[in-house]
C-alpha cells in the first residue's frame, strides 16, 4: 500500500458509476458490471490514449472536484470522464500496484491518469492545473457488477523480493 494508512481511507465509497458512448461527461448509472475490458455499457472514442486492459477504468475523486470548484472551474461527478468517482478515498497517497476492493471487483492501478486537451471545454488552463492530482487508470484483477456506496478498500500490497545469487 502507498504511503496512507488504513484509517484515512476507513469510509471510502464509490460516490458515482459512470458511463458514456464515448467523451466526456460521462454520466451515472445504477450499476454495471466492471470487466478486464473496463466498464460494461461505456465507450471511448480515442483508444490510442483511452481504454484497454491497463486502463480498464479510470479513478477521480468527488475531494478533487470540490478543489476545483474553489479555484473557480465548474465541474461534477463525472466531467472528467472518470468511471470511479470515489468519496473519502485520497487518490494522491496512492501509488502505482496499489489494489482497491470496490465492492465486489479488484482494480489494480496501474498509472497516473493524463489529463487530455478535452478538459479544455471546462478551462483552457485545466489539463496543466490538474498534473499531480489527475487521478488513476487501473487494470481489473477480479470482474464483478459494483454499484454506488459499495465500499472501497485499499489492500496491503504484496511485498516484493528481489533474487540477489549468492557470491
Amino acid at each position: 500500500m502507498g504511503s496512507a494508512g488504513h484509517d484515512e481511507m476507513m469510509n471510502a465509497t464509490l460516490a458515482q458509476l459512470n458511463v458514456s458512448q464515448g467523451g466526456v461527461p460521462k454520466g451515472p448509472v445504477d450499476a454495471a458490471r466492471v470487466t478486464r475490458f473496463g466498464v460494461e455499457g461505456d465507450a471511448q472514442r480515442n483508444l490510442k490514449y483511452h481504454g484497454g486492459p491497463n486502463r480498464a477504468v479510470c479513478i477521480f475523486s468527488e475531494e478533487l472536484y470540490a478543489d476545483l470548484r474553489e479555484e473557480g472551474i465548474d465541474v461534477t461527478n463525472g466531467a472528467f470522464g472518470e468511471n470511479f468517482t470515489t468519496r473519502g478515498l485520497d487518490l494522491n497517497a496512492l501509488e502505482k500496484g496499489d489494489r482497491l476492493r470496490v465492492g465486489d471487483c479488484l482494480v489494480e492501478i496501474t498509472d497516473v491518469r493524463v489529463p487530455c486537451n478535452t478538459l479544455k471545454k471546462w478551462s483552457a488552463k485545466l489539463p496543466k492545473s490538474i498534473v499531480g492530482r489527475s487521478g488513476w487508470v487501473a487494470k481489473v484483477v477480479e470482474e464483478a457488477v459494483v454499484k454506488p456506496r459499495d465500499a472501497i478498500t485499499v489492500l496491503e500490497r504484496e511485498p516484493r523480493f528481489t533474487f540477489s545469487p549468492a557470491s
